[in-house]
């Protein structure tokens, strides 16, 4: 499991706007109990204890624990063994170290049951644990926890499972709002430790429905009276939200997303509480199909039926989280799809003894950690898909590879995907379901850093679904093109909140008056999440020229962002976070302060590190700098910032071997390094040496708008009388579309000085056609370029 958090991480069609609650949750008085809800809602309450929101998380008990088989002998798992002991308590987790030395954590509580149960234990600190063992329901069988969750990526990256200990498996911390309800974490920050309380395991009524103190003295008062209760003084679900509404309150539990309030209640809408993944995470195939584990949102806001406003989760799942349809179904699809319904055998393709469904093949299953999970986004199958991408498809799901179902998807082999491809081109036309491969290829693209194929990226980007479009949004912030900023900007006037949050927060670095005028509008935005991504950008712009109103309403966006950065102070990216807020502040110490939190929390995480190390430097505290730079190639010895930035302390020191050899590190990481690359080649080229000069060139094709890179390339060149190559580069340079107005008249000059005019007029030419240049350096090419005409 990798060790990603979001972090700075940069939310749906409004299709029903919010109607107004018929109550505040302050006006229903306290929180009371599902066991209050017993004697009037016997049947509900039947249902939902015995489901699986009901049992979301319950005690580990004898009695829950003879429900279990025994492990038959411990497992090993890295070094250690492990084993859960059942006895007449419940059980105790075992773990015997290589030496023969053990230790028993009691096994407190079990979260899950759909699929699997997870076990919690107590460390220390008031920490619960996620236990090392998990047990399969549907196998009876033990498995590694943590070495389930390992990811198989598809483009060679590596994952890892982490230790059991580690805080990303700390239920505190990480997993306790899905599985308790009312719950008080009651974090220490000075200690790190907790006094963690909940009213009731499991997810209760009032999750839903908000507190039932006052719904049940109106109730009692309309009995005593012999009166029909009418003033309900709770929540109703169907009765006082509407679907979006509805829908966000089924999200929270069933997205990988991220808070930025603490006080979402039923009624609000997710965007104003949550960020979310889009498919810049790679637990996402290009295409979109799950890898790793989503939890079902995203997919979600992929669904043509659900953008469309016909369909909300209630459609098909009971309150409780059961499927309405179980015994057919079909009938989830109407009555939109009647006709689908009542021809399933043609439009399937399949014979009746199949027993094929419109789920079958709209909503395939597969597992990750032994989790199965449907895809929500009802996309049809595609093979082809599977072909380019690497993905799972419905017909080989069914068609030799069934385990993945059930087990762990590691790719259809290719004999079956061309099998399944012939047949789904047959019934519904070669290309069909190209638009899917489209996009999946632009996603790929940004997640290859490949922007040579930005001009694809920019023109698809309006046609692209919302997981896909925020995906691309937030892959983008990484393309050094400013070619990027106008389409960017567009995305701002997105119907989708999600999108426009996105765009706002890929805006960043784009500090013209146009964008940072779009970014104060979108700073009033309906929706939170667009509101803090737009502050964040805003963040070190000089405010001087803002109006009033304008000041106002940064103001307040900001302060909602700093909040933002508060409700998780026991997590290392809030403190890293709040560290890049201090420092677009221009808080150095307050800055420091935060990522050395963040260091204490987390210290195999090397951001906090390398950002501390650079205010160090700034300030011309080599040492410090210096000491955690170290630190960081400690936890990451082939860290690109981390090998590049120690690398310029080591020439300020004089160590210019290390320095050196710091920089190809940093350059064989990420051979796009530009900055990099320049100074290895300055380096070099002190020695005169002809690899000086190809990594100065490729600093100046990598980062054509960067002058500097150029012109010192020039100058080697010149130095080292190789005269010849100059013009290569520029024209190299120039090739890119990217180049600083200098290069073309460096280059257009000497061709005037050679008398080489037709060539000048030619590079006179691409610079009055460039989209990169400023206009006064077009007006200046097209002077030149009409003086050489009349000569």
């Amino acid at each position: 499991m990798n060790n990603y958090i979001p972090v700075l991480l940069l939310a749906s069609s409004a299709v029903f706007m919010p109607s107004a609650r018929a109550i505040e949750f302050t006006e229903q008085g306290e929180y009371l109990g599902s066991s209050q809800c017993l004697s009037c809602h016997e049947r509900f309450y039947e249902l939902w204890s015995t489901s699986h929101h009901g049992k979301a998380m319950q005690a580990f008990s004898a009695a829950f624990a003879r429900t279990l088989e025994p492990m038959d002998e411990p497992m090993m798992i890295g070094t250690d063994r492990f084993r859960i002991e059942l006895n007449g308590a419940g059980g105790v987790l075992v773990q015997t170290d290589a030496s023969g030395e053990s230790r028993s954590y009691p096994v407190l509580h079990a979260l899950g049951g759909k699929n699997v149960y997870f076990f919690l234990v107590p460390l220390e600190k008031g920490k619960l644990q996620v236990a090392p063992l998990a047990y399969n329901v549907h196998t009876k069988s033990w498995y590694d926890s943590t070495g389930s969750m390992v990811r198989h990526f598809r483009d060679g990256s590596a994952d890892e499972a982490l230790d059991w200990t580690d805080r990303l498996l700390t239920f505190n911390a990480a997993c306790h709002d899905c599985h308790v309800s009312q719950l008080r974490k009651n974090y220490n920050p000075s200690t790190d430790s907790y006094m963690t309380t909940w009213n009731e395991a499991g997810i209760n009524c009032e999750v839903c429905h908000g507190p039932g103190e006052e719904h049940v003295k109106a109730a009692e008062e309309a009995k005593a009276r012999n009166e029909e209760l009418v003033d309900m003084r709770i929540t109703r679900f169907r009765g006082d939200l509407n679907p979006l509404q509805r829908d966000s309150t089924c999200a929270p539990c069933h997205a990988k997303m991220s808070p930025v309030s603490h006080d979402f209640v039923p009624g609000e809408l997710f965007f104003d509480h949550y960020d979310l993944s889009g498919y810049e995470d790679p637990d996402f195939f290009p295409d979109g199909r799950d890898l790793g584990e989503n939890y079902t949102q995203t997919g979600w806001l992929a669904n043509p039926c659900a953008r469309s406003g016909q369909l909300e989760c209630i459609h098909c799942h009971t309150s409780s989280g059961r499927f309405r349809f179980a015994d057919n179904p079909n009938q989830a699809c109407l009555p939109c799809h009647q006709s689908r319904v009542d021809h399933i055998l043609d439009h399937s393709h399949h014979k009746a003894e199949a027993n094929v469904t419109c789920v079958s093949c709209h909503m395939p299953m597969t597992a990750h950690a032994h989790m199965h999970r449907s895809d929500h986004s009802f996309r049809p199958p595609s093979p082809a898909a599977s072909l380019e991408f690497g993905s799972p498809n419905a017909c080989n799901l069914c068609h030799n590879n069934r385990e993945a179902i059930a087990g762990e998807f590691t790719g259809h082999a290719t004999n079956d995907i061309l099998w399944a491809k012939e047949h789904v081109e047959q019934w519904h036309g070669i290309g069909s379901g190209r638009f899917l491969i489209d996009q999946g290829r632009i996603v790929a693209i940004c997640r290859a850093g490949d922007w040579d194929h930005l001009d694809e990226v920019l023109a698809f980007i309006d046609k692209a679904d919302q997981p896909s479009k925020v995906g691309i949004l937030r892959m983008l912030e990484n393309c050094p093109d400013p070619a990027k900023w106008p389409a960017i900007r567009n995305q701002l006037a997105d119907d989708s909140e999600w999108v426009r949050s996105a765009a706002a927060a890929a805006l960043h670095y784009d500090l013209s008056p146009e964008a940072t005028g779009l970014l104060l509008k979108a700073a009033a935005d309906q929706f939170r999440i667009v509101r803090i991504r737009a502050a964040a950008s805003l963040l070190g712009r000089d405010p001087a020229g803002y109006s009033d109103e304008e000041r106002q309403v940064f103001n307040a966006a900001n302060e909602e962002y700093w909040n933002s950065l508060l409700i998780w102070p026991d997590r290392w990216s809030t403190h890293y976070n709040q560290g890049i807020y201090f420092e677009q502040q221009g808080e150095s110490s307050k800055a420091l302060e935060a990522y050395g939190v963040a260091m204490e929390l987390r210290d195999n995480v090397i951001q906090p590190m390398i950002n501390a190390s650079m205010i160090y430097a700034r300030a011309g505290d080599t040492t410090n700098a210096y000491t955690l730079l170290q630190r960081a190639l400690v936890v990451e010895p082939e860290s690109p910032m981390a090998n590049f930035n120690i690398a310029l302390v080591e020439a300020e020191f004089g160590n210019l071997e290390a320095c050196e050899q710091h920089l190809r590190t940093a350059l064989k990481a990420d051979p796009g390094m530009a900055p990099a690359a320049f100074n290895l080649g300055v380096l070099l080229c002190q020695d005169k040496r002809i690899e000086g000069l190809e990594w100065l060139r490729s600093a100046a094709v990598l980062a054509p708008d960067n002058w500097d890179y150029a012109s010192s390339a020039l100058y080697f060149i010149n130095q080292q009388s190789r005269a010849s190559d100059a013009e290569s580069l520029l024209k190299a340079v120039i090739d890119t579309g990217r180049a600083a107005p200098e290069a073309y008249f460096a280059l257009a000059g000497n061709y005037q000085r050679e008398g080489r005019k037709a060539e000048a007029r030619d590079v006179y030419r691409k610079a009055r056609q460039s989209r990169h240049l400023p206009m006064n350096a077009k007006r200046y090419a097209a002077q030149m370029d009409t003086s050489l005409q009349d000569n």
